[in-house]
């Protein structure tokens, strides 16, 4: 024999009635679904006092009674439902989140049947609910049977005729009964063993949380409303290099998460001060390394509460934002430099093309003068004055990225070994140089006197960092970089790796975070401008590459630059002589729209033999060249100039069917000027520019025809 424990009934076939009682209404419609779904009829009630007049009204075969109540709680409800003789044979199981063996013992010496804890588990109510209906309808169905056999004996007593026989239908109605009970015990036994497989189930449920709770990859924790430490996960423990001993049962404030700030301790205490009283707490906090690596931690408190509003418990979680911490200041690093660069770019084609009236009218100055040394002097000096300002317009646009670079196959070694003298002069007699070259030829892609620039900088900052004298290290190698070996935003591939390290005073983390910032510097007043570090990080990222820094106070710095390489080639780095200055008696159409700059352009090249027709903008130079197109030889085009452009002037000569040489100029930063068009190889002259280099320019476009 078998009983269904989700859908038992009554021996009259009606549908169990069951009365819930929680204050709680969220707990009452959940009890309701889940009982109705199975076939039980469920009463409601919020109070003690309206439990026992509901009991007595509606006379249910279950009470599931909550004990934590306003007014009367449930031990008291269930001692006056127990007094009471209307409802003293109802079954009474206590729900209750209070776990302790005393509460159980309590409830059941109230007069309860069972106990079940809160959380509990649905499969594990149900079964207990079944158990209890079904022992309840045993033991009504036995009182009828005892209180039908008795009617029958007192009333087989009266007729002696049948006596035996009527006591021999009881004796056998009671063996009947008595088997049926050995049935219902079977029933109960295989009850509880589907109790002890719920209890095995929820064993299993709690390791599996637990093993969630300690393999997350977030610091979490537990502690009472005081602050004082009961959980830890394994994550939590494993960061701050602590065991459970250290910190259970101690305040959360004073645990190795903190130790390293007394400021931090005392704000994390009054975080539990605000979470006790049921507030969320959340800020960012730190966390120092013994290696002394900063850690950012994205820290909250978070109160849990029981079913009266009351904080029981705090869940103090933290998250390790440091990844996200380093990518906002790189890009607040990259806001930064294309602010500096969009500036720079913009003050670069003023003071270029202002640059190259100074230099060129300086130049023809200069030519013109060569027959007095003392004037001329004064012209060296003016164009010696305005080669230092193009520098510095030079330099602001090298850590923008937007300078054009002239780039050709290098040899890394060959240009460490060109400026190996340099440097030496440059660092003094009290610093030793060393130069440790890879065995094998590094190609790059580069723009050669760029990267000397580079060498230069970290080689002057190394110097100025080693006052008493030291050792400066510059090495080459070949480095293969695979997926992850690096912590940098470069593709796996072949690369060259430039070292430069020295012994001086080193830095602390904080220069360590800034020092590729533009203006930053740590000299005194007058003795730095900051742009150095910035110069070289924007050339660096300029070829591709990436330059990372080590450094330790009172142990030296050490940069590491790295470069795609590219397949060797035998021509490796040339040397370029510098042309000899010719004229020539071609016709040029030059277009420009600054004043200051096609005077000069004009009258250099007129000293020199050539023809010029001169226009302030596109549209007259377009108009210029169809007047004289038969004579033209050679187009000397600004980039940026009104109502046309230099590119589109050559356009449209081009749709008209002729092809002349061309020559582009102008003082924009590279990214202007490949918007215009200007990409490729075509003749181009970046401004500023002198006598020298307009007519070589000139005349090496003229010569290629």
């Amino acid at each position: 024999m078998s009983l269904d424990i989700h859908n038992a009934a009554p021996c009259d076939g009606r549908k169990p009635v069951i009365l819930v009682v929680d204050d709680d209404s969220n707990n009452l419609a959940v009890l309701r679904d889940c009982l109705t779904d199975f076939n039980y009829t469920v009463l409601m009630a919020e109070d003690g006092e309206s439990t026992v007049s509901r009991a007595d009204y509606a006379r249910p075969d279950l009470i599931m009674l909550d004990i934590m109540m306003p007014g009367v709680d449930g031990y008291e409800t269930c001692r006056r439902l127990k007094r009471q003789e209307s409802t003293r044979d109802i079954p009474v199981i206590f729900m209750s989140a209070l776990a302790e063996t005393g509460h159980k013992v309590h409830g059941l010496e109230a007069g309860a049947v069972d106990y079940v804890t809160k959380p509990f588990q649905q499969e594990e109510l149900l079964a207990r609910v079944g158990v209890h209906l079904s022992i309840r309808d045993l033991n009504r169905r036995l009182k009828e049977a005892n209180e039908l056999l008795e009617a029958r004996v007192e009333a087989r007593t009266r007729d002696l005729a049948i006596a035996n026989r009527v006591l021999e239908d009881e004796i056998a109605e009671r063996q009947a009964a008595q088997e049926q009970l050995q049935e219902q015990a079977v029933i109960l036994e295989e009850k509880f063993e589907e109790l002890q497989l719920a209890q095995v189930a929820l064993s299993t449920s709690e390791q599996k949380f637990r093993a969630i709770f300690d393999q997350t990859f977030q610091l979490i924790g537990l502690t009472t409303p005081e602050g004082l430490m009961l959980e830890a996960n394994q994550t939590a423990l494993a960061f701050c290099g602590a065991s459970e001993s250290e910190i259970l049962n101690k305040p959360l404030w004073e645990s190795p998460w903190w130790a390293h700030s007394g400021e931090q301790c005392e704000r994390v205490r009054k975080a539990v001060q605000q979470a006790a009283a049921g507030e969320f707490v959340r800020f960012e906090a730190t966390h120092q390394t013994p290696d002394g690596t900063t850690h950012y931690i994205d820290f909250s408190l978070k109160p849990v509460m029981d079913s009266a509003g009351k904080v029981v418990l705090l869940i103090p979680e933290g998250r390790d934002i440091t990844s996200f911490k380093k990518l906002e200041e790189q890009l607040r690093q990259s806001q930064k430099m294309e602010a500096i660069g969009t500036l720079a770019g913009g003050v670069a084609h003023d003071f270029n093309n202002i640059l190259t009236v100074i230099m060129g009218l300086g130049s023809i100055l200069q030519i013109k003068l060569k027959d007095s040394a003392t004037l001329r002097q004064y012209a060296d000096d003016i164009l010696v004055a305005a080669d230092k300002a193009a520098m510095l317009t030079h330099s602001l646009l090298a850590f923008s990225r937007k300078q054009i670079m002239q780039s050709r196959p290098e040899k890394i070694n060959a240009i460490v070994l060109t400026i190996d003298k340099l440097l030496r002069r440059v660092i003094g007699e009290d610093i030793e140089l060393h130069c440790s070259l890879a065995p094998e030829e590094l190609m790059i892609m580069a723009d050669g006197s760029q990267i000397e620039q580079v060498l230069m900088n970290l080689t002057v900052n190394a110097r100025d960092a080693m006052l008493r004298g030291g050792i400066i290290s510059i090495s080459t190698e070949r480095l293969e970089l695979t997926e992850g070996l690096l912590d940098t935003s470069l593709k796996p591939g072949s690369y060259a790796r430039i070292t430069v390290a020295d012994t001086g005073c080193g830095m602390n983390t904080t220069t360590r975070e800034r020092i590729f910032e533009p203006f930053f510097t740590t000299k005194e007043v007058g003795k730095g401008t900051g742009l150095g570090l910035s110069i070289v990080y924007g050339i660096i990222k300029q070829h591709g590459g990436e330059i990372s820094v080590y450094s330790e106070v009172g142990k030296g710095t050490c940069f590491k630059i790295y470069l795609p390489l590219i397949e060797a080639s035998e021509t490796g780095r040339a040397s370029y002589p510098v042309p000899q200055v010719a004229g020539g008696k071609e016709t040029i159409l030059l277009a420009e729209d600054n004043d200051g700059v096609r005077g000069f352009m004009v009258q250099a090249l007129e000293d020199y033999g050539y023809r010029v027709i001169a226009a302030p903008d596109g549209e007259e130079a377009l108009r210029k060249y169809r007047a004289n197109n038969d004579r033209i030889q050679l187009l000397l085009l600004d980039v940026v100039m009104p109502k046309m452009n230099g590119q589109e002037v050559y356009d449209a000569i081009v749709q008209e069917g002729k092809r002349i040489p061309v020559l582009f100029s102008s003082g924009y930063t590279a990214d202007i000027i490949e918007q215009k068009g200007i990409v490729g190889e075509v003749g181009f002259l970046a401004k500023p520019v002198t006598v020298q280099m307009l007519l070589t320019k000139v005349r090496e476009v003229l010569d290629q025809r």
